[in-house]
């Protein structure tokens, strides 16, 4: 889809440009302009500029990056035969979206809002989303979906021959090797780790952060060729590798990787996927006479590469909100002709969109450290960085237009719903002077949950008037700038993202969110 960015906006655009717009009261100006920003608010998500996840089934299919990842994350886990690639929520996809929401316990209705896209995230994304550990059901195991997701990465990450959950002697033998692998590196919890299903082996097998940084570590390597490590690295390569945007595929070990000019000697074939994205690797971080050697090189020298990884992993980590919003602002900023480029780009990434963004926030941050340094794939980095990052903004932004009336009548309701005078009552008279009164017989659990319930909804309440505000008033400098269409409201999200986002944690959880410390249902 080719994107026009020089239109759009066009309601908030006409009511702050309208001549007589200093004429109308402010209380009515500021109410046409909430109205101007929710419509255009509205077209931004029906003409595709953002896709933000629906809160209700949608009619029709219309984020085809999503449903990509949405397919070929469920063909995956085994769920669908196979990933065909089709932008298109059809019966067999309904059919298996229900079976991995049926075993996670999530609600089984067919599409994918941010309940069910959260647990796809956790249990399939590489950089970690969230605690893996909350998919064990008690002490009966994991559920279903995670069983797939292990045997999965088992597969992904070399460990395994192939992604089959139902071979119980083969799962054995991938956490065998994980815990040979855990041993050899050292890492710490090593001792807990065992060959079972387990929520501390289990927890290592999907921190991938933690184990980059075991390989990176640089322990003597085992004198065994066939040792589990080298194989291991190799698909750990092309997973970080595959985040990082080089043409590479995480599809395990194939066995032909690697080659042995002697019994005790292991070189990486120069005619594979991963010997071209190490060599280019290397190439585009000063390496570029040795690059040829390095890649082939990888079975002996592999953890100078993965503390490479390490080092962005770090840098993402310690990257401050504010810090990562303004890089990414200023990356725009410069060339704002390029947006409708990085759409582009970035809808095109794949699985890749929605994974690895810390890692590419370190990546930004020490490239820009370092003006001297290239990388490859930097178009598909910032890319996705600016994507998400005016993504979410609009999305919490969004929510606070939509909240923003509901809110409103119940922060000024003369009497909160839930006011009950064998408990506790609170009324407001017309200077909206509030008062309560308690009932010292009253239940104090009743109290208790009618307090929280009020400052529930008077912190939604500011949120979303302090997100409004930032919206409106960032609007207006970039509309008198000449910035009045799609690209302006982008810019102006992402030059205020930091502060959105930091008010959006009070906002009141969004349809079909698991939200902070929710269990999937069991």
């Amino acid at each position: 889809m080719a994107y026009n960015f020089t239109e759009g906006l066009e309601h908030f655009r006409q009511l702050a440009l309208a001549p007589q717009a200093a004429l109308h009261a402010p209380d009515e100006m500021l109410f046409n302009s909430l109205t101007a920003l929710r419509q255009d608010f509205d077209l931004a998500s029906k003409r595709g500029i953002f896709n933000p996840l629906p809160e209700s089934e949608p009619p029709i299919a219309q984020d085809a990056p999503r449903l990509r990842t949405i397919r070929s994350r469920l063909a995956g886990l085994g769920y669908l035969r196979q990933d065909a690639g089709l932008p298109i929520r059809d019966p067999l996809l309904i059919h298996a979206i229900k079976k991995f929401q049926q075993d996670a316990g999530l609600t089984t209705d067919g599409w994918v809002g941010r309940q069910t896209w959260q647990a796809l995230q956790e249990l399939v994304s590489f950089e970690r989303q969230g605690d893996i550990g909350r998919w064990f059901i008690g002490n009966n195991g994991p559920c279903r979906a995670l069983e797939r997701a292990i045997a999965l990465r088992l597969q992904v990450l070399g460990l395994t021959d192939t992604p089959a959950c139902h071979e119980p002697a083969g799962l054995a033998a991938g956490l065998q090797r994980l815990q040979s692998v855990a041993a050899f590196l050292q890492l710490p919890g090593k001792e807990k780790i065992r060959p079972e299903v387990c929520p501390a082996t289990i927890a290592l097998l999907f921190d991938q952060d933690l184990l980059v940084e075991g390989l990176a570590a640089g322990h003597p390597l085992p004198n065994d060729a066939d040792h589990p490590l080298f194989a291991f690295a190799a698909c750990m390569a092309k997973v970080e590798l595959w985040l990082a945007g080089y043409e590479v595929t995480p599809n395990g070990y194939e066995g032909k990787e690697f080659f042995r000019p002697t019994p005790q000697i292991l070189l990486l074939g120069n005619d594979s996927e991963l010997f071209a994205a190490l060599a280019a690797y290397w190439r585009d971080h000063g390496k570029k006479e040795e690059s040829p050697l390095l890649a082939q090189r990888f079975a002996g020298e592999f953890p100078a590469f993965f503390r490479m990884i390490t080092a962005a992993i770090r840098a993402g980590k310690g990257l401050a909100a504010t810090e990562k919003s303004a890089m990414i602002s200023r990356m725009a900023g410069k060339q704002p002709e390029q947006l409708a480029a990085i759409w582009q780009t970035a809808l095109s990434l794949g699985g890749r969109m929605w994974d690895g963004l810390g890692r590419a926030a370190g990546w930004l941050r020490n490239l820009t450290r370092q003006p001297g340094g290239k990388m490859v794939g930097i178009g598909r980095n910032i890319s996705r960085l600016v994507y998400h990052q005016a993504m979410t903004a609009f999305e919490l932004a969004r929510q606070a237009l939509q909240d923003f009336p509901v809110l409103l009548d119940q922060a000024f309701s003369r009497e909160p719903a839930g006011s009950d005078p064998r408990h506790i009552m609170m009324r407001h008279d017309r200077d909206l002077a509030f008062k309560v009164y308690v009932n010292t017989m009253g239940d104090p659990a009743q109290i208790n949950h009618f307090t929280a319930q009020v400052s529930r909804t008077a912190a939604s309440f500011a949120a979303a008037c302090r997100i409004i505000a930032l919206c409106l008033s960032t609007l207006h400098t970039m509309v008198s700038q000449g910035r009045t269409g799609w690209a302006g409201l982008i810019l102006a999200l992402l030059q205020v993202s930091d502060q959105i986002m930091a008010h959006g944690r009070h906002l009141a959880p969004a349809p079909d969110s698991t939200g902070p410390g929710r269990l999937p249902r069991f």
